[in-house]
């Protein structure tokens, strides 16, 4: 793609940006649209409801508290549930084991549509969550919602909580700011069978992770939309307070996807998501970790928040940037696939260092690997 010059006054920012690209060994592009630093985004702000009740002590701050831990560890609460039923309660066994199975085999994970339930991400609860957790949403420019966009969210944090705040709940204002594009959050395929947990995220509009899903929403059209957090489980073991470590430089998949599909790429950062919770380092840890990641697919950090596993109270800033337009292309070359990506990164670094002085002013500098 050729460049086309910039305004004088950018030249010392885009040689800094390239400086910044070549220390991570990602290859630098060259985008020939303008720069839209100048351009003022769009801020959708918590609801005067939400902000009020976040403010709340006694009995109100408390249920926060109760509510947002439970919400944050569903994907263990619900298998659990599952299990214990399955232990102790005999009779059920028959019926709870053809329901495990149905879990595994329900063609809905992979229809490209999943079974979004309203009234589940509209449920009175996730006021309590929302102002735990108060969602800020910054648009850089406003989307077309007659397009379909693959968004590659960033950072994944320990649990990827912040996906279910921010696009699996109604209360947190995205319907309104992206009116007329429905998101799906992706999630790994043996998340996302588990039972009761199944039940969960098929309500809030999750997607399988497989290539067959993915491709058949974003051939839909008409603002269908996938959410997907790059990173994946192996950046979660780089999750702490202030570490803005992304692993992003081999990840193209999501590129790849939306090449063939045509859809615009959305670079998309959460400010907040890694400061839900810490975690314990020690380099010897670190590589079981990686160890036991790569043989099990999910990692395990060993994490704690407020008073063990109650998550930190933090807001949440999620950042759109600019759509980056991709061609259609119906079997994509390694070369372009990687142009693409590089022009992704590029643009997922730009937002980061716009944003960072107003939400993350004590964040480190972002760092791909």
């Amino acid at each position: 793609m050729g460049g086309s010059a910039r305004p004088r006054g950018k030249e010392q920012e885009q040689e800094k940006e390239q400086t910044a690209l070549a220390k991570n060994q990602i290859p630098t592009v060259t985008d020939d649209r303008s720069s839209p630093d100048d351009t003022e985004p769009l801020v959708f702000e918590p609801s005067k409801e939400i902000l009020a009740l976040s403010q709340k002590g006694g009995l109100s701050m408390l249920m926060q508290t109760v509510i947002a831990t439970i919400f944050a560890f569903l994907i263990v609460i619900l298998p659990l549930t599952f299990v214990l039923i399955f232990i102790y309660v005999g009779w059920l066994r028959i019926p709870l084991a053809i329901y495990g199975a149905y879990c595994y085999m329900d063609p809905t994970i992979e229809n490209g549509v999943g079974r979004r339930t309203q009234w589940v991400r509209s449920m009175w609860l996730w006021k309590y969550v929302n102002a735990y957790f108060p969602v800020r949403l910054v648009l850089e420019k406003q989307l077309d919602p007659s397009l379909s966009y693959v968004f590659g969210v960033s950072p994944h944090g320990i649990l990827c909580f912040s996906g279910q705040v921010v696009i699996g709940s109604h209360q947190s204002g995205l319907d309104d700011a992206l009116d007329g594009i429905t998101i799906h959050p992706i999630v790994l395929q043996h998340a996302l069978v588990l039972p009761f947990f199944h039940e969960y995220a098929l309500a809030l509009g999750s997607l399988s992770s497989s290539r067959k899903s993915i491709r058949r929403c974003l051939s839909l059209g008409k603002g269908s939309s996938v959410a997907i957090v790059v990173g994946g489980a192996k950046e979660s073991l780089h999750t702490n307070r202030g570490n803005r470590k992304l692993v992003l430089g081999s990840r193209k998949g999501f590129v790849r996807e939306a090449l063939i599909a045509g859809a615009p790429l959305v670079p998309t950062f959460i400010f907040g998501e890694n400061d839900i919770f810490l975690q314990l380092e020690h380099p010897l840890l670190h590589k079981v970790q990686l160890w036991l990641q790569s043989k099990m697919m999910f990692a395990l950090p060993l994490f704690y928040g407020r008073f063990g596993l109650v998550p930190r109270r933090t807001q949440l800033t999620t950042v759109f940037g600019r759509p980056i337009p991709v061609e259609k292309i119906p079997e994509p070359s390694h070369e372009e696939i990687n142009r693409v990506h590089a022009l992704y990164l590029s643009e997922l670094r730009r937002v980061y260092n716009r944003f960072k002085p107003i939400y993350d002013p004590d964040g480190d500098e972002l760092v791909i690997v």
